[in-house]
């Protein structure tokens, strides 16, 4: 029997806990490092470098899953669906993030969770009662109030951040139709593959040689990337998807401090009154999804894992 298992239900959640806030400090930190590398480098460079660093940790969580066969995908065409969703995702993500403050990246990325909610209905026949549509409805008018009424300053990293969000939302529906059915591990390879293959070809085209520092930052943000993920998964272990998802808002916080130490960004206080609608709107449909057992979004697209079979 492992130490997990015997360990008190009480201790085990404290340590979700803290997996998950680890997950979201080193997916805010990759995100820092990567709006700082795109002043000079393309982000399908940055991308593609960040993609190989992030399979190092995903190769030591499958090792402890059964070795270099736990890679290997049971269902390889939602696999690779969802691949193709979240890998497009993220580099949308990433260069939002380089047009943008981090924590008006963040707060538009925080309407996947209510996305999700919106096309479980024709995208998985699910029902969504009255409740849910209302504070959908409501997260959706905090994400306006983050972007600004009549959109006079949304620009082309704002659209980049929305079809992010769109899109890993998607990726979370294809998640839930996986189910069970499959490890975490090749669902997480499987993604940095994807953002290799589809950032090698403009990565060459766009390319400029690091110096020897720059690169190691470029490394870092892929190990935090792929430590990111593999802390997810531990973090569900631990404790229920329900008690770790709140804590993707800690990278508001993170995004306000790098924005102020690293950036020079000041996010005004409509920004903030945003945040905390969708916040709000997104805790109350995570409860709902809970009431009802369903899977919980964590992180769409960015950093998600099977929240209710991640082994």
């Amino acid at each position: 029997m492992t130490a997990a298992a015997v360990a008190p239900a009480g201790a085990r959640v404290a340590r979700g806990i803290g997996f998950a806030l680890v997950s979201y400090a080193c997916f805010s930190t990759s995100d820092a490092i990567i709006k700082l590398a795109s002043a000079r480098f393309s982000v399908f460079e940055i991308a593609f470098t960040v993609s190989l660093a992030a399979l190092l940790p995903v190769l030591a969580l499958a090792r402890g899953q059964g070795g270099l066969r736990a890679l290997l995908p049971a269902r390889w065409p939602l696999v690779l669906a969802r691949g193709g969703l979240s890998s497009t995702c993220a580099l949308l993500c990433w260069k939002a993030f380089a047009l943008l403050p981090l924590a008006d990246g963040y707060a538009i990325l925080f309407a996947s969770p209510m996305l999700v909610t919106a096309l479980s209905v024709p995208l998985l026949g699910e029902s969504v009662g009255w409740r849910r549509w209302t504070a959908t409805a409501v997260g959706f008018a905090g994400v306006l109030v983050m972007i600004r009424p009549g959109f006079a300053a949304v620009g082309v990293g704002h659209l980049l951040a929305i079809v992010g969000a769109l899109l890993g939302a998607l990726s979370f529906c294809v998640l839930r139709r996986i189910g069970r059915s499959e490890r975490s591990a090749p669902i997480m390879a499987v993604l940095f593959v994807c953002i290799a293959l589809e950032t090698a070809p403009l990565a060459l085209r766009d390319l400029v040689v690091p110096t020897a520092p720059e690169l190691a930052l470029l490394v870092l943000a892929g190990l935090l990337q792929g430590a990111g993920q593999a802390a997810l998964v531990l973090a569900t272990r631990d404790a229920a998807a329900a008690i770790v998802a709140p804590f993707q808002y800690s990278q508001m916080l993170w995004a306000v401090l790098f924005g102020a130490l690293l950036f020079g960004d000041r996010p005004d206080p409509v920004l903030f009154a945003g945040l905390t609608i969708a916040a709000a709107s997104g805790l109350y449909t995570l409860w709902r999804e809970t009431v009802r057992q369903r899977p919980v979004t964590l992180t769409a697209g960015r950093g998600e894992v099977p929240a209710r079979a991640a082994r």
